[in-house]
């Protein structure tokens, strides 16, 4: 992977009349309790969570919590390992996530997973 060294930055011009957009990462939000469903639709990329803190059900799901995109998992995840053996353990977790907005194609907020804990019973 090429490293930039302040030769490389000075080279670099920045077009005045398109600047770069910036960018602000929403809010972390945490909801606790016990995760409820795991659904993975590997196709479309779709990996989610249903966290029930006593009261209401949380979706949340995989995904870069600073952009708001949602790739493809791998069997490696660790965030996934986690929650999968929390689900199957019916352990407490705590999860931080961000709100990315309404997603129309799958009817429900884009809340994307930032941060967990997983609490003893």
């Amino acid at each position: 992977m090429p490293t930039l060294t302040v030769d490389t930055l000075d080279k670099i011009v920045i077009n005045q009349a398109h600047p770069i957009p910036k960018f602000t990462v929403p809010s972390l939000v945490w909801v606790s309790g016990k995760i409820k469903q795991i659904l993975n639709q590997d196709k479309e990329h779709f990996y989610v969570l249903s966290v029930n803190d006593g009261r209401n059900s949380v979706i949340v799901r995989f995904g870069d919590p600073y952009t708001g995109t949602c790739g493809a998992m791998t069997a490696d995840n660790p965030m996934y390992s986690l929650m999968e053996k929390a689900f199957f353990a019916g352990m407490t977790v705590e999860i931080g996530y961000r709100d990315f907005g309404n997603d129309p194609q799958a009817g429900i907020e884009k809340y994307i997973i930032d941060r967990v804990y997983v609490l003893q019973p």
